[in-house]
């Protein structure tokens, strides 16, 4: 078989084995079912193709595979499964120490997903996380980063010119180059999670860059072919893409999305909002991103949500301001971020909800004002040598308070002026008011 080299190695969950086929430095990984003939023959039609051999080597390569396989299996009889078992005092005993990568907000080793609802500025939040955590700064310009790590980020939806974009002006805003940054990777490529041979690729690509934390952006595209429904085909493929991870030293984030069917859609997210069956269960922390506020088109302002939480028993929620500009910005877009208390933003709603109602109150009252005035002049025509308030009321339509007002107004201006007039069958005079002469400013 030339230099075909064969290793079969330990069963998955449905009892297939992984087998890889080598030659030189090339190789071809793959998971079959020894026992079945027709997929077992078309795995080893798959290698030879992938490693540019010729079919002649296929009864052969078969024959080693059979053998290989059954020698695994009677290695497995010999070696019975054994679990590992671990005593109070050794439990007591030992230190399992938490190590938190960002204070209060992401702990290394563990599964994260961050989730956000549509247009929630998850990439670029993602990748304003991926310069803090390689430059060893803050989260958003707020939340410590201990230490600096090694991050890969695997984002197959913006495209490299948007990525490219926003990581200029996000690693800007926290005063570094782009280039400079060295601690951070990118790729346009995403990993099929239930794909051996892009498993491989996926440790190659981890071990390759001694990456610590590893993003893939977003996680529906690495699962095409799975029934989201489905907890049990969502998690033994989360699974297998975590196991990679793992044994990789590296913590697995993944971007994903939340459900459209919040009651209240300016709520801060919760786990249960999480779509997809499976992810919830999965992930051991999480960071969720929501709007506070409806986006208000062309003006680059986000007023956000983000919520923190996980196992370990670390939780928070910030309410997060982001000022990017636009397109039309005179020059160009930016990345300004506010992160506050929860509570403090809550305060800052009130207080600017508060302002509007005073401010739309206000408008209404002298739309009020201003309408009143044009009928008090309108009256008040008919009647050159004066009326009185009553009769101006009257016929205006008016209560006594806003005739008051509108007469106040009008006096104030020098359209209105105070004057007295003699009603018939009456010697005392009343007071009356009369429009100023030549008077057709209103």
């Amino acid at each position: 078989m030339t230099d075909l080299r064969v290793s079969v190695g330990e069963r998955n969950g449905d009892g297939r084995r992984h087998v890889v086929y080598r030659l030189g430095d090339r190789e071809y990984p793959d998971v079959l079912d020894i026992g079945d003939g027709y997929r077992r023959e078309q795995s080893l039609r798959r290698a030879l193709e992938a490693l540019g051999l010729p079919a002649e080597h296929l009864p052969a390569l078969a024959t080693e595979v059979v053998r290989l396989a059954s020698e695994k299996d009677k290695q497995d009889q010999v070696r019975p499964l054994e679990f590992r078992r671990i005593t109070c005092a050794e439990l007591d005993a030992a230190t399992y120490d938490l190590e938190y990568l960002i204070d209060g907000a992401l702990v290394a080793g563990q599964p994260c997903i961050l989730a956000g609802g549509k247009k929630c500025l998850k990439t670029s939040l993602l990748i304003d996380l991926g310069i803090s955590l390689a430059m060893g700064g803050c989260f958003l310009g707020k939340l410590r980063v201990n230490r600096a790590a090694r991050v890969g980020i695997m984002t197959g939806e913006s495209g490299l010119a948007t990525v490219q974009e926003s990581a200029r002006r996000i690693a800007a805003a926290a005063g570094y180059r782009l280039a400079d940054i060295g601690g951070l990777v990118f790729s346009e490529d995403l990993p099929q999670f239930g794909s051996v041979a892009h498993q491989e690729g996926l440790r190659r690509f981890i071990t390759g860059d001694e990456l610590e934390v590893l993003a893939d952006d977003p996680a529906y595209m690495c699962l095409p072919d799975v029934d989201h429904a489905n907890l049990f085909q969502v998690g033994e493929q989360l699974r297998g893409v975590a196991r990679v991870c793992q044994d990789c030293g590296a913590l697995l984030l993944l971007a994903h999305h939340t459900r459209k069917t919040k009651i209240d859609p300016f709520s801060p997210p919760e786990l249960e909002d999480i779509a997809w069956a499976g992810f919830q269960e999965f992930c051991r922390q999480w960071l969720l991103v929501g709007r506070r506020e409806l986006y208000q088109p062309g003006t680059g302002e986000h007023r956000l949500w983000l919520s923190a939480g996980g196992s370990a028993g670390h939780s928070g929620l910030w309410a997060v301001d982001v000022c990017e500009g636009t397109r039309a910005t005179e020059g160009g877009r930016y990345w300004l971020v506010n992160v506050m208390p929860a509570t403090e933003a809550r305060q800052e709603a009130d207080t600017r909800q508060d302002a509007a109602k005073r401010q739309r109150a206000e408008e209404r009252t002298a739309a009020t004002l201003d309408s009143d005035r044009r009928r008090v002049v309108k009256v008040l025509t008919k009647f050159p040598a004066g009326e009185t308030k009553e009769v101006v009321r009257t016929l205006a339509g008016i209560s006594g308070g806003r005739v008051n007002a509108a007469l106040a107004a009008l006096i104030e201006t020098g359209h209105v002026l105070t004057t007295e007039i003699v009603k018939p069958n009456r010697t005392k005079p009343y007071p009356a008011f009369t429009l100023k002469a030549d008077d057709d400013t209103l």
